[in-house]
């Protein structure tokens, strides 16, 4: 598979299978989700590739919405493993 000429492009591959890939160049930026599954190992779930040109103001809200949601989530993941070994050594808590 090749890249888009003369854009920078960064790939990023997630645990669900899926992909996300971000093209970009000082004219235009282009998020692309992909997600694909193999024929042979499931023939009823959908295969796709989308894109979206994203203007520089879309391009930061998505990013600053990203951040807030994984800061949130990362938060939290914290908050429960600092407290499972409380909760460990006494039970009853």
């Amino acid at each position: 598979m090749t890249n888009p000429k003369n854009m920078r492009t960064m790939a990023f591959t997630l645990e669900n299978g899926g992909a996300v890939h971000a093209y970009s160049n000082e004219n235009v930026t282009i998020l692309q989700i992909r997600k694909s599954k193999p024929t042979e190992e499931d023939i009823l779930e959908p295969s796709f590739k989308v894109a979206v040109s994203l203007t520089p103001s879309e391009a930061l809200a998505i990013a600053s919405e990203l951040l807030i949601a994984a800061s949130h989530q990362l938060k939290t993941s914290h908050k429960q493993r600092s407290l499972n070994p409380i909760i460990e050594e006494n039970p009853k808590l």
